[in-house]
């Protein structure tokens, strides 16, 4: 950490750390019981790339799906479970 970011006013509180919101949000999926693995890992994948786009409103909906699916789009067609 630089002298900078010590001595500075900002308060650091409300940021996000992706690795430990990654870590809670595996832990809370694997609570589920009626999903299967590919269905916890594309629940993991969504919730990880909401969290970092910061997709807050509805309106930001679409382009995320959009955007997930492009770059998420290779483990969705190889996940056999979510084969209807």
């Amino acid at each position: 950490m630089a002298i900078e970011q010590v001595l500075s006013d900002r308060d650091s509180e409300d940021e996000v750390d992706d690795d430990v919101a990654d870590l809670e949000d595996r832990r809370l999926l694997d609570d589920f019981v009626d999903v299967t693995k590919d269905e916890t890992k594309i629940m993991h994948l969504w919730n990880s790339f909401v969290r970092k786009q910061r997709v807050l409103a509805d309106g930001h909906i679409p382009w995320a799906c959009e955007a997930f699916s492009r770059l998420h789009g290779h483990v969705l067609v190889r996940a056999p479970s979510l084969i209807w």
